[in-house]
């Protein structure tokens, strides 16, 4: 069986033309989160920080060259005040949390393109059921059940590039509330 050798900066680079930085290696010791999502773990012979895995239980995806953007809102109530500058905020609640994935499948040596993981990712966005998130960053913003809604799912196209590696986007929000009480 032979091993392909994949720089993951330069592949990341050529999909997405931003940064994304992998640390030095170092013996300090990575535990996990509160959840013990990994901060890292080995891809390849490689240390790859901060891996993403989906899953619902039926298919799961594991990515581990990805990078994960958190993003969040408030609703404010705003209220001017008469011969005041400015006006009194007083916060009425914070909404869903959103997370942007970024990130390329690549697969296993012997195989021409990641079919399965493109097909599992495929079957989480059209999922009625609770997708988990599991992410040492995404795992600081959400509650213990890791659930989250994918809203948006991107294949963009790859011309004249190498079939075995296949960029991806996603979004997702969390998905805290799973009870509704009616009286």
């Amino acid at each position: 069986m032979a091993h392909i050798v994949t720089d993951l900066l330069e592949l990341y680079k050529t999909y997405f033309q931003g940064p994304y930085v992998f640390e030095p290696k170092t013996e300090q010791d990575f535990s996990g989160t509160r959840f013990d999502a990994p901060y890292k773990e080995q891809f390849r012979g490689r240390d790859v920080f901060l891996p993403i895995k989906l899953t619902n239980g039926d298919y799961e995806v594991n990515i581990p060259c990805a990078t994960i953007r958190v993003t969040g809102q408030k609703t404010i109530v705003r209220t001017p005040v008469a011969e005041r500058i400015g006006t009194v905020k007083e916060m009425f609640n914070v909404g869903d949390y959103q997370f942007a994935v970024k990130g390329v499948l690549i697969a296993p040596t012997g195989k021409v393109a990641p079919d399965d993981d493109i097909y599992s990712l495929r079957q989480l966005f059209e999922s009625t059921a609770p997708v988990q998130l599991i992410n040492a960053i995404s795992d600081l913003f959400m509650d213990d059940t890791r659930n989250v809604c994918i809203t948006d799912f991107e294949l963009p196209e790859v011309e004249g590039k190498e079939l075995r590696c296949r960029p991806f986007t996603l979004t997702c929000e969390s998905d805290s509330v799973t009870k509704l009480i009616m009286e």
